[in-house]
Order: C-alpha cells, then structure tokens, then sequence
C-alpha cells in the first residue's frame, strides 16, 4: 500500500516541503525544498510574507511531482497563534501580524488577574502575551479599519490550507493556541467570545485530524501539469501537535521537549488538567494529535542561540554549528546564568549584547563581551530552565518520569542534551529531528488507514529514528540552585 505524502513544514525560520514515501511499514522521507523565513518590519509591525511561503511551497511540490508518479496527500503544519483577517468575499486584507510584535502584551496587560482566571479555567490555556486572543484585540484597536470588515480569521496552517483548496476551516491544535476554545469540551468558546467582545462569526468550524479539508484547487493542477485530485489532510497542523505525535514512547504519557525556535516542554495526556496550582505554574494545555492533551509550557527555546550564532558571525565570519556549540567548551565554572523567559530576551537589537549587559548588571562579570561565555551561559540556562519546568509537570500531575523525549532541531545539539541528562538526572532519549514533519505525515496515514491508532502511527515513525540516549553524568544541583536564586 505504497503512498506518496507531502508534509509542508513551515517554521519561524524556515519553510520545508518534504517527501514521505510509505511502502507499508515505515515512512522514507526526502527534503526536497528548504527556503528561510522570515518576518518583514513595516509601520512599525512585524509580518509575515504569507504569499512568498505559498509560493515556495507550490515549488516545492512541483518538484515533488517530479520525482513520483502520483502525491497522495498533502498535510500543512506551522508556528502556533499568529493569523490574517479575511473579508466577505475570501479575500485575506493584510499579511498575518507575528507574535513577536509588543501589542499583544500591551492588550494583555490590560486584562485583570480576576479576568485571566476566567479565561484560563474556561479554556485551559493559560494568559499569554502571545496567544490570538490578544493579537486580535490590538487588530480591533489598532486596526479598526481592517477589523470591521474582517468575516474571518484564519491561523496560519489554515490560510496555507485554503489557499490550496479554496476550504476554510480551523484545526483544532493550532486553533487552541488562540486561547478561544475550552480544551474540555474542544470546541469554540461562546463565553470567551462573548466576555471578550468577539463576534464569533470570525471562525470556521474545526476540522477533523485524518479527515480529508479538500482537493487542491483547478490552477494548482494546472501548475503542476496533472490530472488527478490531490487531497490536502487535517493533520495536527501546530508543530508542537506534529511533533509529539512523532515521539517514539511507548508509555501512555510522557514528559517531552519538543526544542526548536520555541521550547515546548510536556506531557501528552488523555485530560486536561485545569487547576491554579498549574496556572501558577505557567503551563498550559493545548490540543494534540487526535484529541490528545498536550499540557505544556511555551518557553524560550533555540531563538536565542539563533540568534547569537547570527551575530557571531556578523562580527566574525560563518562558523558550522558544531564549532558554534563547541565555543563553550573551554569555559570553566561558574558560568554566568540569565533567565532565559525575562521580556529583554524575547526579540532585542543585539542578543549578545543584551545578554552581557544582563551579567554585569548582575554582578556575573567585569570584563568585556566573551563570545565562549555567552555560548556556555545559553547551554546551562536553557537546560536548568528546561529542567525546572519539567519539574513543575511532574508536581501538577503528581507522576513521576524517569525518561524525558527530546525531538526537533534542538535535539542535535549534543552538549545541551547531555546537560539537560546531568540537571534532571534523568534519561534523555533523542527522537527525530524531523519530528514535525515525521508526525505531519503519520498523521496522514489515519486518512488512508483508518483503523490506525496513535500507538500505531509512532511505531511506524519510531522505525525512521536513529535512537540516541543520554544519561546523567555529573548531577549539576548546585549550580541548579543558583538558576533558582536567579529567578527568585
């Protein structure tokens, strides 16, 4: 039962269209397109170029179409949250807002304590500057214009998912980062909407994972010069959905760190969990693949290192990942910490800089900018900060892990692997790095195979994995503690 799926796999840095290749037991893949992204500044507002992703997509699968005698499938994932209003007529009236703009925490602010826990004991996500919610509260301020002749608004997977079938609808993982639906119950909230000012006529209905959204449109076809239907697949179109769905547990449920540009640190369960105890916590729980829950924390994740390797290479000249990595090796302890989730981290003009600015204003340092250091002070801050809140799912859910599942780009960074093994005290068993994109095509599988379960589709992934483990080395409590005093 050979198939031939296409997973489009676009994060906030890049846009990959990839090849599966099903024979019946496990899934070959093949990068075929990989293309940057990235947001564009204008007026002020930080956007994506919505068009230009299309676009690279279409590309990609006309070089898809080339290599196989008939595509199956398409499934579409992306970043959570952001999204682009659409007027009456289908027509998107501006590039989707990202979420790193600072309205959202502006509208946020504006929210009281009282309110916030309303909100998250009605949809079990928990008040975040980044959530829809808010971003589209700054668009009916900001942008009234735009809003009063907004019919719909679609979320990224989603408008890729309509302009490829002319369909509309919102995918339940991804609709849950708006803080719009009660996970309970996974469907639209009316009282959030209504306590929020939101007509709720903005949002389609939600879609089904496995379920065919549509078959591409006519010009699509002609594009690529073919005859027959494709259909495009509601798989769990947010990445973090994705790419737990392509942890290869054998466990009901897990502790996982999906670790790319965002760090999303969980455990997959059959129930939400909705208690302040979690809320004051920080986590949040969001939909998974096939209804699962994903209770989690959004954490700064490699952005920062990204970011640092950018500008390194700016001062200097272009340097291979590992030898980034490898900076840090000679640095001896005490290595300087910063808290990596603090606002001055989340988009600043120089991470370097802000950074060191953070170690003297601190006390950390007295000399000037140390590349080797800053590259050190990311690994251990990442992993304690990691570490810590792992530590605070296995205390709401009052379980114990003796395994932690890393999947995703982060997860090839080996000395951050063994660090977050050394802090937690715990096995680190590496998944894929093309977690996303692995999960995004097994999820195709239950359209084609119905009688799939999840157990199913992850034993089919796990034959695509290269298993590595890490275990603890050297127990880094008292460093841990100074992470801690850090935060307090």
């Amino acid at each position: 039962m050979k198939k031939n799926m296409v997973a489009f796999d676009c994060g906030n840095s890049s846009c990959r269209v990839i090849l599966g290749i099903y024979d019946g037991k496990c899934i070959k893949t093949e990068v075929i397109l990989q293309v940057p992204n990235y947001m564009v500044r204008y007026h002020n507002y930080f956007y994506w170029d919505i068009l230009m992703i299309y676009h690279k997509l279409l590309e990609g699968l006309k070089e898809v179409q080339k290599k196989v005698d008939i595509i199956h499938s398409i499934g579409i994932c992306t970043w959570g949250v952001d999204f682009a209003p659409f007027d009456k007529e289908g027509f998107m009236l501006q590039n989707p807002l990202s979420y790193r703009n600072t309205v959202g925490a502006e509208m946020l602010s504006k929210i009281s304590d009282e309110q916030q826990r309303f909100l998250f004991e009605e949809t079990g996500i928990l008040c975040d500057k980044i959530n829809s919610l808010y971003m589209i509260k700054a668009l009916a301020m900001k942008m009234p214009q735009i809003f009063s002749v907004s019919d719909k608004i679609l979320m990224i997977p989603d408008i890729l998912n309509y302009m490829f079938t002319g369909n509309m609808l919102n995918e339940p993982s991804e609709f849950s980062t708006t803080q719009l639906m009660n996970v309970r119950t996974q469907k639209i909230s009316e009282r959030v909407l209504e306590n929020m000012n939101i007509p709720q006529r903005l949002f389609p209905d939600l879609g089904k994972h496995g379920e065919k959204i549509g078959n591409i449109r006519a010009e699509i076809k002609e594009y690529l010069d073919i005859k027959y239907d494709i259909p495009v697949i509601c798989v769990p179109s947010h990445d973090t959905a994705a790419a737990v769905l392509a942890v290869p547990a054998k466990e009901e449920e897990f502790i996982f760190i999906s670790l790319g540009t965002w760090a999303l640190i969980g455990m997959e369960l059959e129930k939400p969990i909705i208690t302040e105890e979690v809320r004051k916590s920080q986590l949040t729980n969001e939909i998974g693949a096939f209804q699962k829950i994903t209770l989690l924390r959004n954490s700064a994740g490699m952005f920062i290192i990204q970011r640092l390797k950018a500008e390194y290479e700016k001062e200097y000249s272009s340097i291979p990942w590992e030898d980034f990595n490898d900076l840090a090796r000679g640095v001896c302890s005490p290595v300087p910490l910063f808290p990596v989730n603090e606002n001055r981290f989340f988009n600043p003009v120089s991470m370097a800089d802000e950074i060191w600015k953070y170690f003297k204003e601190t006390g950390q340092v007295n000399t000037e900018k140390n590349w080797a250091v800053i590259v050190a002070a990311f690994q251990y801050s990442m992993a304690f900060n990691l570490c810590l809140t792992v530590e605070k799912l296995e205390k709401v859910s009052k379980k114990q892990q003796h395994k932690i599942y890393l999947v995703g780009g982060g997860s090839q960074n080996k000395r951050l692997c063994q660090l977050i093994a050394n802090v937690s005290g715990k096995k680190v068993v590496i998944g894929a790095k093309e977690s996303t994109s692995l999960g995004n095509l097994g999820a195709q599988l239950k359209f084609f195979e119905k009688q799939q379960s999840i157990q199913d589709i992850r034993d089919i992934i796990e034959k695509n994995i290269e298993k590595m483990e890490y275990i603890c080395q050297e127990r880094l409590s008292t460093e841990m503690m100074s992470y801690r005093n850090l935060l307090s």
